[in-house]
């Protein structure tokens, strides 16, 4: 684990605030929808109301492992992991775009977060970045501070 008093690339710190800002922006729009979904004839998984926010809390709970993984420990797997999820996201909005005018008028904070989302993967390809995953987030011993 690298210490929290360790300076971070920027890029690095670009990632978790941007990635932590789409997750923080597809929860509201999650727990804005609520009332749709418990009016909706296929209930969600067959949960109520309580049930609904502990389910998306939990997902914000997991989006926030990625972040813990790059953040405190340069975990390589991680970088492939949130890229791959962002993949699959992309080709999910892709599949959507005929129906762009319903889907921002639906879900206008999901809508935001996925380029956010996006732009949050791409810092995780920087040349600094790549200099965090290779070398753990340690200190080059050349340099002084």
């Amino acid at each position: 684990m690298i210490a929290l008093s360790r300076r971070r690339p920027t890029s690095i710190t670009i990632f978790a605030v941007a990635f932590l800002a789409a997750a923080l922006l597809t929860y509201i729009e999650a727990l804005v929808r609520i009332p749709v979904a418990l009016k909706s004839e296929s209930s969600f998984l067959g949960l109520g109301r309580d049930g609904l926010i502990v389910w998306h809390s939990a997902w914000l709970s997991i989006a926030l492992i990625p972040v813990a993984m790059v953040w405190l420990s340069a975990i390589r797997f991680a970088r492939w992991m949130v890229s791959i999820m962002a993949l699959f996201k992309l080709a999910g909005f892709l599949m959507m775009l005929p129906a762009l005018g319903l889907l921002v008028r639906m879900q206008p904070l999901w809508l935001a977060a996925l380029p956010l989302g996006l732009f949050a993967v791409a810092m995780l390809f920087t040349p600094a970045s790549n200099h965090w995953f290779k070398h753990k987030g340690e200190v080059d011993p050349a340099v002084f501070e």
